[in-house]
């Protein structure tokens, strides 16, 4: 699983934003969105910059998103939460 396997649709509040989200084997998701500057998200899709949410399998969501995430260590993020 990677950045590249995740399917990106319109972010349905943001416009201009996108948003993916997939769930694991191991039923943690991950949420990914992206939005324009000055969206007031923590990722701008001008700079290939993300903001993510990770959610336990209970659907509790970790402490707080993770800003500013490129899609390389998005990848590396999908590949440790597969492994847990």
């Amino acid at each position: 699983m990677n950045f590249s396997a995740l399917n990106f649709s319109d972010h349905s509040v943001i416009k201009g934003g996108t948003r993916a989200e997939y769930t694991f084997r191991n039923y943690w998701t991950i949420s990914v969105v992206s939005g324009p500057e000055g969206s007031g998200l923590y990722g701008d899709i001008q700079h290939d910059t993300f903001e993510v949410a990770v959610m336990r399998p209970n659907g509790n969501m970790l402490e707080d998103v993770i800003r500013w995430q490129t899609p390389v260590q998005i990848t590396t993020m999908m590949r440790l939460i597969a492994m847990l």
